[in-house]
């Protein structure tokens, strides 16, 4: 026997109302100290099902109850409590038609009122026992799955069966595979060149005799077409000769569902805009073209934030950011950052042209002015860059600047007391970086790999000096129980080569230790100490990072960490030399902006001069 439906077959997805349900929540006309009720879900699988299969048909069923979710709240009439169990056998049914489950039986039972309960009210007592029992059947498949393009022109082309729309025969019938194939019919034919496609209907024939079920999609294709103009309303500030930048398809171009999603990625992600309405025009102009209609509303392009942080080794601090993300009308930002801190005062500005000259590519530039008094000197910097950032792919980007740098330092290690030293460095940093992480101050999962070769020439006083540094680092995050525990790693590997040690400046050497280091010790004071005990700095650094990240309530997590690094003279880090290792407990307060994160670790094998803890506050995980 065959059944024939316009879509309801499929069912609803679980957790919908049924329309005019008259147990729903806002219509239920007689709740609250009324008659309780236990209820009990009962799914006997037979021989057709595994455990694993009963279960998961229990789970859905269990979450789509209303019986369930309302049964703090108890109906205030027999009547009441029959339109709730009607209408959970409504939604039962609906439900297993969505997991392919077309020949389900569902029985009721209601039970005598319990002890000390009125027989003709139902009240007082324990409540009245409902079962319902569930006995799901076979899963019907996917027998046969065709399109009906109608009077499409050149249809042959078009996708067509099962393979087309990404569907399995024999499959089990999902309503909800089958309405994404039907997404990815609709999404394969506007990727066609086909702007004004459309789903005009759905079939869905159940052969109970078979348990299989035959699939028809019905699709009006429309005219093929290219696209044409970008026609653009709602701007105030932001310059239309930037969105024509950012459109990634030249007029003429073939229409293609994909990359008007992509622009409409690009528009999200500049924050130019709070609201975007994106689409092809209804019709296709005799050239074959199809104008793009774009709707904006331009959303607020300044930002003002600050923070605090604390550090038992750097003191307080705090800090200051202002950004404008539309400076001259094409999507510059400009970014002023203020720190006022016990370690650093500073001014740094940095500027950013988008699309120069295409959307992968960018004008960065740079400013930066401070007064920095850290563990191995103290002193004022001057800095400036000026580079292009690249795009590579979907998560690399790579980046080169021309830098340069006037600093006049104090260097305690050298034993000179309040000897300053002055320094002017020309540079050609080059990056590349790699990030598929979800979350920047709080990622679970994915990596991020940076890669950095910082090439220097200049005068020290008035000595010639020529080094490089290059530097590797890495840090991966692996969800273990869905967001409850995330596992973290990082490592650090560095080197420094070309002139002598003597003739660089401290603040270009390499050192570890500190809040964003190995946690445990001062900033700053692993490796060579002189003999004043102030950090030296050397040539290679490496460093290593475990944590557990341990959610134990939405808001409050607790962070076991163990941290572990080495700073030496020679150009490569030397595990033989002693690697200082560092272990403490984190606290976390989650919030919809970013962990508040507290931090006290110990050194596992501290030295004279090191401190027996640390404490460090900041907004954001460690790494």
């Amino acid at each position: 026997m065959f059944v024939l439906a316009l879509g309801g077959a499929l069912g609803p997805a679980p957790g919908w109302a049924i329309e005019g349900d008259p147990a729903g929540p806002a219509a239920e006309e007689e709740t609250g100290g009324g008659i309780p009720y236990t209820l009990t879900i009962t799914v006997d699988g037979g021989q057709s099902q595994t455990k694993a299969q009963s279960q998961a048909v229990r789970d859905l069923l269990e979450g789509v109850s209303q019986l369930r979710s309302l049964e703090a709240t108890p109906p205030f009439s027999r009547l009441g409590l029959t339109r709730r169990i009607q209408a959970d056998l409504s939604r039962f049914r609906d439900a297993l038609r969505s997991r392919g489950y077309y020949a389900a039986d569902i029985q009721q039972s209601v039970g005598e009122a319990q002890a000390g309960q009125n027989a003709a009210t139902g009240r007082g007592g324990g409540g009245i026992p409902v079962t319902l029992t569930v006995r799901p059947g076979p899963q019907y498949t996917i027998g046969a799955v065709s399109v009906d393009y109608g009077a499409s022109p050149d249809a042959g082309s078009l996708p067509q069966g099962a393979q087309g729309v990404g569907l399995v025969l024999g499959a089990p019938a999902l309503s909800s595979d089958i309405l994404a194939a039907q997404e990815r019919l609709l999404l394969s034919v506007k990727n066609d060149a086909r702007p004004l496609a459309k789903v005009t209907d759905r079939r869905a024939v159940v052969n109970h005799r078979t348990r299989k079920m035959e699939i028809t999609f019905q699709l009006d294709a429309g005219p093929p077409a290219t696209f044409g103009d970008l026609k653009v309303s709602g701007l105030k500030t932001v310059k239309e000769a930037l969105l024509h930048r950012m459109s990634p398809w030249k007029t003429g171009d073939p229409y293609n569902e994909e990359t008007l999603r992509t622009f409409r990625s690009r528009l999200s992600k500049s924050r130019l805009f709070a609201t975007v309405q994106l689409s092809p025009a209804e019709a296709v102009g005799a050239d074959g073209r199809v104008p793009i209609i774009l709707e904006v509303t331009e959303a607020s392009h300044r930002t003002v934030a600050a923070g605090l942080s604390y550090a038992t080794d750097k003191g307080p601090g705090a800090t200051f950011r202002w950004e404008h993300r539309n400076l001259l009308g094409s999507g510059e930002k400009f970014r002023a950052d203020l720190v006022g801190a016990l370690y650093e005062q500073s001014l740094e500005l940095s500027f950013r042209r988008p699309y120069f000259p295409d959307s992968r590519q960018s004008l960065i530039a740079g400013f930066r002015a401070a007064r920095e008094d850290v563990s191995a000197y103290r002193g004022l910097l001057g800095e400036s860059s000026l580079g292009i950032e690249r795009e590579m792919g979907e998560h690399w980007r790579v980046s080169a600047a021309l830098a340069g740098e006037y600093a006049n330092l104090i260097w305690f290690g050298d034993g000179n007391g309040d000897e300053s030293q002055n320094h002017t460095l020309l540079g050609l940093p080059v990056t590349a970086e790699r990030d598929d992480t979800d979350n920047l101050l709080d990622p679970t999962k994915g990596s991020r790999i940076s890669l950095s070769l910082m090439p220097y020439a200049g005068l020290v006083e008035d000595e010639g000096t020529a080094f490089a540094t290059m530097e590797a680092a890495g840090s991966t995050y692996y969800e273990v129980a869905e967001d409850r525990v995330i596992l973290a790693g990082r490592v650090r590997v560095a080197s420094l080569v070309g002139a002598d040690l003597s003739v660089i400046p401290p603040n270009h050497r390499l050192y570890a230790g500190g809040g964003g280091s190995v946690r445990g010790y001062g900033y700053q004071m692993i490796g060579p100490l002189g003999a004043n005990g102030d950090p030296e700095g050397g040539r290679s650094a490496a460093e290593i990072g475990l944590e557990a990240r341990i959610r134990v309530t939405d808001t409050i997590g607790v962070v076991p960490f163990i941290d572990g690094g080495l700073v030496t003279e020679d150009p490569w880090p030397n595990l033989d030399e002693n690697v200082r290792w560092g272990a403490g407990l984190g606290l976390r307060y989650h919030t919809d902006f970013g962990p508040l994160r507290a931090d006290f670790a110990v050194p596992l094998n501290p030295r004279p001069e090191d401190d027996w803890f640390q404490v460090y506050f900041s907004l954001g995980q460690a790494f």
